[in-house]
C-alpha cells in the first residue's frame, strides 16, 4: 500500500529539449526591457507607497509603512539580478511568460543567503515591532492594521523556509498528471462535494435551535464589523481571542446577520478538516484507508453536527490534521518548508477555541516520539527542521504568547472555569463524595475514554440520549483502537494514538462533566480511523484466509457495502432521529429561538417588549438578541404585586408582554392594565416537554393611548 501524497505529479524539464521542442530564439528587445523594467517599477511603486505612508505620529502607519518597503526591496533585489545576469536567465524561447522568466529570477536570488537573512531579519523585526505596539499604554483606538504586517512577518518566515525551487507548478506535465491521479481526484473531489452537502444543506434550520453560544459569538462578528471589536490580537467573550470573530464577520458582513451567515464558515472548516484528514493518513497508511476514513468522517454524526454550528469548535479538527500532515510531509521529505508551515498552523490555532491549543502540546510529543525513536542521529541531522518549526510558531503565534504573559488570567479564563484543577472542582468533589482523588480522577478517565462506547453526552452541546457512536462502529472502534494501541511504537500509527489519548485527557478526563462532547469534537477524526483501520483489517484478514486470488474484487465491494450502511445509518440518527427531539441547545434556546423569529418577523420598529422570563430566562440572551436585534426589551424580574404600572409604557408604541410558563400567572394582572389584548399561546415542538412553550400577549398601540 503507497505512502504517496495524493498530489506528486512527474514534472518535465524545460531545460532539456526534445525533437518536438521548437529551436530557441533570442528574446525581442521588447521582451527584454519589460522583463527587466517590470520588477523595476514595482519596487519603485511599493517604495513610493511605503514613504508615502510614513507617518511617525501613527504607529499603524509605520509598520504598513515597513511592509510596503520589504517587498520594494525584493522586487528591486529582483530587478539588479535580472539585470546581471539576463543573458543567462533568458536563453530559452521568446515565447516564454513573463511570469515564468521572473520566477526563474527570483529562484536564483533566493538561492543567495543574503536574501533569507534579509527576509529573516525583517520577519523578526516586524513581529518584536507588532509586540512593542500591542503593549503599549494607553492602548490605540484600533490594532486592525496590525494584520497586515503580521501577515507580513508569516509571509517573510515561509520565504525564508521556502526551497529554492518554489515554481514547481509551471513544470507540471497536467495531462500525464492527470492520467496517473485523475481517477483518485475525482474520488476525493465527490467526497468533498458530499462533505460539503451534509453540512451545508438547510443549515440554517438543522438544527433547529439557535444555541445561545453560537449566537454571543455571532454578536461578537457583528461588534467587529461596527467596529466595537478593533484587536485581533486579545479575547473578548468567555475569553475567547477574537481572531476567530474577524473569520465569522468575513461571511456575516456580506450576507447578513442571519443564521445561515453565522454557520457557514464552520460548515466550510468542517468540510475542509475532512478533505484535511484525508491528506494526513493517505501519508501515513496510503489511499485505500485515507478514503475509508474521509467517507466515513464525512458522514459521522458527531462531526457533523459540530459543523452545522455557528461555533468554533469543529476548528480543532482542521488544525490537529493540517499541523500532523505537513509535519509528517516534513519528516518524510525533509523539507524546511513543511515544518515551517506545520509551527504556523499550530500558531495561528492559538487564536481560536481554547481546545485548538491542543495541536501544539500534540506537535511537542510528536518532536520527543522522534527523538526516542530514531535516537540522536535524528536530533543532530533534524535540528534545522525543528527550528523551522519552534520560528514558524513563534512569529506566528506571538502576540498571543505575550498576551498569556502579560495576562494569564485572562488568557486562560475558559480554562480556569472547565479545567477539574484549576476551577477547584476536583477539590470540591472530594469533599462531596468523601473519595479520594485517584477514584474521582479515574472516574473522570473512565467516562472520556468511554464516550464512544458507554456515556452520552452530558451538556446541551449536542446532547445525543445515545453514546458518540452506535454498536456497529462502537465494536469498530474497540478492535481499530485495540489494534493501534498494539502497535503504538509505528510511526504511521503514533500520531492517531496521540491525537485521540491526549485529547481524551487533556479535553476530557481533565475537564469538568465528561463527556462533554463540545471538549471531544477533535476526537471524531481519531476515532473515525480506527473504525476505518478496523475495516480495513478485517477485510485483509478474510482475503488472506480464503487466499483470493484477486483480493480487490472482494475487498473493494466489501469497504464500499460497510461504508454505505456505517453512514446510513448516521444519517438516517442525525436527521430523522436526533434533530426532531430539539437536544441542542437546551429548552431556554428552543424558546429563544422562536421568540426571536417571530420577533423579527411581526414586531413593528419600537415595539416595547415586557419579558416574564427570569431566572429562567432573558430579553438579554444571545440568540433573542441575535435573531431580533432591534426590539426593546426590558426583563420583569421579579413577579409583580398587582396591576401592571402603566407608567413603564412608552405611550403610543404597541406592546408584547412575554410570559414563560412558570410565569404566567401574572398574565391575568397585565390583562387588568391593559384588558383589550390578544393572548397567543405557542405550543412546545420538543417531544420530551409537552404543553405550552410561552404566551405572548400583544397590546396595539391605539389601546394604549397617548
Amino acid at each position: 500500500m503507497s505512502n504517496e501524497p495524493l498530489v506528486s505529479p512527474p514534472f518535465t524539464d524545460p531545460d532539456v529539449s526534445s525533437p518536438e521542442q521548437p529551436t530557441t530564439e533570442e528574446p525581442t528587445t521588447r521582451s527584454r526591457r519589460w522583463y527587466l523594467l517590470g520588477p523595476l517599477g514595482l519596487a519603485l511603486v511599493f517604495a513610493v507607497g511605503a514613504q508615502w505612508v510614513f507617518d511617525p505620529a501613527n504607529p499603524a502607519s509605520v509598520w504598513n509603512g515597513v511592509a510596503l518597503a520589504l517587498v520594494a526591496v525584493i522586487f528591486f533585489a529582483v530587478a539588479v539580478i535580472s539585470a546581471n545576469d539576463t543573458a543567462d536567465l533568458m536563453e530559452s524561447s521568446a515565447d516564454v511568460p513573463l511570469v515564468r522568466r521572473w520566477l526563474r529570477a527570483i529562484n536564483r536570488f533566493v538561492q543567495q543567503a543574503v536574501l533569507r537573512s534579509v527576509a529573516l531579519s525583517g520577519s523578526l523585526l516586524i513581529t518584536m515591532g507588532l509586540l512593542h505596539v500591542l503593549r503599549r499604554e494607553p492602548p490605540l483606538e484600533s490594532y486592525n492594521w496590525a494584520l497586515l504586517p503580521w501577515l507580513g512577518a508569516i509571509g517573510l518566515f515561509l520565504f525564508v523556509a521556502a526551497p529554492a525551487n518554489v515554481p514547481t507548478l509551471l513544470r507540471i506535465d497536467w495531462r500525464v498528471w492527470w492520467q496517473e491521479h485523475g481517477r483518485l481526484t475525482l474520488a476525493v473531489g465527490a467526497i468533498g462535494l458530499v462533505t460539503a452537502v451534509l453540512r451545508i444543506w438547510q443549515i440554517a434550520d438543522i438544527p433547529p435551535t439557535l444555541g445561545g453560544d453560537e449566537a454571543e459569538q455571532g454578536l461578537e462578528a457583528i461588534r467587529v464589523l461596527n467596529g466595537e471589536i478593533t484587536n485581533p490580537f486579545s479575547t473578548g467573550w468567555l475569553g475567547v481571542p477574537t481572531m476567530q470573530f474577524y473569520f465569522s464577520a468575513l461571511l456575516i458582513g456580506p450576507l447578513g446577520d442571519t443564521i445561515f451567515a453565522l454557520r457557514l464558515p464552520w460548515a466550510l472548516i468542517g468540510t475542509a478538516s475532512v478533505l484535511a484528514v484525508f491528506l494526513l493518513v493517505q501519508r501515513l497508511q496510503g489511499t485505500l484507508l485515507a478514503l475509508v476514513t474521509a467517507a466515513l468522517l464525512a458522514t459521522y454524526h458527531f462531526h457533523l453536527h459540530f459543523s452545522r454550528l455557528g461555533s468554533h469548535q469543529i476548528a480543532d479538527v482542521l488544525f490537529v490534521a493540517l499541523a500532523l500532515l505537513f509535519l509528517y510531509r516534513g519528516y518524510d521529505n525533509r523539507q524546511p518548508l513543511n515544518w515551517a508551515l506545520s509551527g504556523i498552523i499550530i500558531g495561528l490555532a492559538q487564536y481560536f477555541y481554547a481546545g485548538a491549543r491542543f495541536t501544539a502540546i500534540l506537535a511537542a510529543a510528536m518532536l520527543i516520539f522522534f527523538a526516542l525513536r530514531d535516537g540522536l542521529p535524528f536530533i543532530r541531522t533534524r535540528y534545522r527542521e525543528y527550528l523551522a518549526l519552534i520560528g514558524g510558531f513563534l512569529i506566528t503565534a506571538a502576540p498571543m504568547i505575550q498576551l498569556a504573559i502579560r495576562d494569564p488570567d485572562t488568557f486562560n479564563a475558559r480554562l480556569n472555569q472547565v479545567g477539574i484543577i484549576q476551577s477547584g472542582w476536583l477539590e470540591r468533589e472530594v469533599g462531596i463524595r468523601g473519595q479520594s482523588e485517584l477514584v474521582i480522577l479515574f472516574d473522570q478517565l473512565q467516562r472520556a475514554l468511554l464516550a464512544f462506547n458507554v456515556y452520552p453526552d452530558k451538556t446541551f452541546w449536542y446532547g445525543s440520549p445515545e453514546p458518540f457512536m452506535d454498536t456497529a462502529m462502537g465494536i469498530l472502534f474497540i478492535l481499530g483502537a485495540g489494534f493501534a494501541l498494539l502497535n503504538l511504537w509505528d510511526r504511521r500509527i503514533f500520531p492517531m494514538v496521540a491525537w485521540w489519548g491526549g485529547a481524551t485527557v487533556l479535553g476530557g478526563a481533565l475537564t469538568v462533566e465528561p463527556p462533554s462532547a463540545m471538549r471531544l469534537v477533535t476526537l471524531a477524526a481519531p476515532a473515525i480511523f480506527f473504525v476505518a483501520l478496523a475495516l480495513v483489517k478485517i477485510g485483509e484478514v478474510v482475503v488472506q484466509a480464503l487466499r483470493i486470488q484477486r483480493p480487490q474484487d472482494v475487498l473493494w465491494p466489501y469497504l464500499a457495502a460497510a461504508m454505505v450502511l456505517l453512514s446510513a445509518g448516521s444519517l438516517n440518527w442525525y436527521f430523522n432521529e436526533f434533530t426532531p427531539l430539539l437536544r441542542y441547545g437546551n429548552h431556554t434556546a428552543v424558546i429563544a429561538t422562536h421568540f426571536g423569529k417571530y420577533a423579527d418577523a411581526n414586531f413593528e420598529d419600537g415595539t416595547q417588549v415586557f419579558f416574564f422570563g427570569p431566572p429562567t430566562l432573558y430579553v438579554g440572551f444571545g440568540t433573542i438578541r441575535y435573531l431580533a436585534p432591534d426590539i426593546q426589551g426590558v426583563d420583569i424580574n421579579d413577579p409583580i404585586p398587582g396591576p401592571f404600572d402603566r407608567a413603564m409604557v412608552q405611550p403610543g408604541t404597541d406592546l408584547a408582554f412575554v410570559f414563560l410558563s412558570n410565569r404566567f400567572n401574572e398574565y391575568e394582572l397585565v390583562k387588568q392594565t391593559f384588558p383589550n389584548g390578544e393572548l397567543i399561546t405557542f405550543e412546545s415542538p420538543v417531544p420530551e416537554r409537552t404543553g405550552p412553550l410561552y404566551h405572548l400577549y400583544l397590546v396595539p398601540s391605539e389601546q394604549v393611548g397617548g
